[in-house]
């Protein structure tokens, strides 16, 4: 099994973080993502995003602690040649102004395809948590 983490200091306060992540939809307004539509609300809610190219990711959200911060989400379908992932996201609080996030996964895929699945969802990450800072800065 593959995995990959990312851990990101931002300079907004964890709750704020918290509150875009934890709903789980609007993910497009901070990630590559074109649009995604949620059905359903917490564990158990399912997110489908769709790529630029009209690719489709289909998603489960498995776990969601507000008290720890903490999310779960598995790739249920999509377009990348992986099987068994499953994403953990967590937000620490560091000061009133400032957070860390981690965005780690686990996968299976095929020995050849490991090293550019690793390497996308590491890029995917680090974009996604520098886009979640602006966001939420400018809004």
């Amino acid at each position: 099994m593959a995995t990959v983490s990312v851990t990101k200091s931002i300079n907004v306060s964890a709750n704020d973080a918290w509150s875009k992540l934890a709903a789980f939809g609007g993910i497009e307004n901070y990630s590559p993502i074109a649009k995604s539509v949620v059905k359903g609300e917490g564990e158990g809610a399912k997110r489908t995003c769709t790529m630029p190219d009209g690719a489709e990711i289909n998603e489960v959200l498995n776990t969601l602690d507000n008290s720890k911060k903490h999310l779960q989400y598995a790739i249920l379908s999509g377009p990348f040649p992986i099987t068994d992932y499953v994403s953990n996201v967590n937000v620490k609080e560091i000061d009133l102004g400032n957070c860390e996030i981690t965005w780690d996964c686990s996968f299976n895929s095929a020995p050849e395809a490991e090293g550019d699945m690793k390497g996308l969802f590491e890029g995917f990450y680090k974009v996604i948590i520098e886009n979640l800072e602006e966001y939420i800065q400018k809004n």
